[in-house]
């Protein structure tokens, strides 16, 4: 398990480290300064270069960084990812401009991102804390977050709509005379998406939350806790309103 949240908020303000060796944390973890620079190479030159040809040369390139990657990486412009040694991708995925992909926080598993994925422009898939498991040709949405505090696991075949937030992780609040944000942050457990959901668009779903296969969460909804396989749910908090025969 990675660090939690509160740890690498305190990693961060510690007085007695340097500014080098924070950023270096935040970025790439436990590398060496060749690596580091290698990295910081090759993401300020590459990272925002136009046209086909940045996207042929970051395909060349990114994959060593990473702890596994298939054939067919297209990573567009200006894309983040930090720590890309905990960062496993199979075949053909797409990650689109502007994207983060962070596994700071993930644990032996790392991030997971499977055969045939897109991730599209401007999305965030991080792990504060537990492993993130993509399955094959999973879409997630444009302008999407994807925030792990005790893991995320997304089925095969799972199409995520634009501006949705997965977010498994909440913050205690016990103690009103301290920041809410300085306070330990814990999760009620996974978020788990069986295979063949459809979540539409600007759907939260909660920490702990298991939705079931073949289920389908409508626009706008807040999912807070468990949906069956082969419903169809909505308001929030969702309710099931039928289910699919």
């Amino acid at each position: 398990m990675g660090p939690n949240h509160s740890t690498i908020r305190r990693i961060l303000s510690d007085p007695g480290r340097s500014s080098y060796e924070k950023y270096r944390d935040l970025t790439v973890g436990d590398l060496g300064f060749p690596g580091f620079a290698a990295y910081e190479a090759v993401s300020s030159l590459l990272g925002p270069f136009p046209g086909a040809l940045g996207i042929v040369l970051r395909q060349k390139i990114y994959p060593r960084f990473f702890r596994k990657c298939g054939k067919g990486l297209v990573v567009g412009r200006n894309c983040t990812i930090r720590h890309p040694s905990r960062i496993s991708l199979g075949d053909n995925v797409t990650i689109d401009d502007n994207t983060l992909v962070d596994a700071r926080g993930a644990g032996g598993n790392g991030v997971v991102v499977k055969d045939g994925v897109i991730i599209n422009r401007n999305s965030i898939v991080q792990s504060k804390s537990g492993d993130i498991e993509i399955g094959k040709s999973v879409s997630l949405g444009a302008n999407s977050v994807v925030v792990s505090w005790s893991g995320i696991r997304i089925g095969d075949g799972v199409r995520i709509a634009g501006g949705c937030y997965l977010s498994a992780g909440r913050f205690d609040f016990d103690d009103p005379a301290m920041n809410i944000a300085e306070q330990d942050g814990y999760s009620t457990g996974p978020i788990v998406l069986d295979e063949n959901v459809w979540i539409a668009t600007r759907v939260t779903i909660l920490d702990g939350v298991h939705i079931g296969k073949g289920s389908i969460i409508a626009a706008g909804s807040v999912v807070s806790g468990d949906i069956p396989p082969l419903s169809l749910a909505h308001g929030n908090p969702a309710k099931v309103v039928f289910t699919r025969r």
